[in-house]
């Protein structure tokens, strides 16, 4: 995944990738020479999401703060 694909890329979007990798690791669809590559995709994508989430977090309690 580019810098330039995450910076566009949506919380939702990453989200749905991640489940899409969780799901082909769940029915052993990737193959063993794969994995490395698949879990660090993964772990890029919780990483994206995480930060995604913190950033929402910290804007919301920035405008509640500053409505009181």
């Amino acid at each position: 995944m580019s810098k330039e694909h995450e910076e566009k890329m949506t919380y939702e979007e990453a989200l749905s990738k991640l489940n899409g990798i969780v799901e082909k690791l769940e029915r052993k669809e990737v193959k063993i020479d794969e994995l490395s590559d698949t879990v660090a995709e993964a772990k890029r994508l919780v990483d994206f999401c995480r930060e995604k989430l913190d950033r929402t977090e910290k804007d919301i309690k920035k405008i509640i703060d500053d409505d009181e």
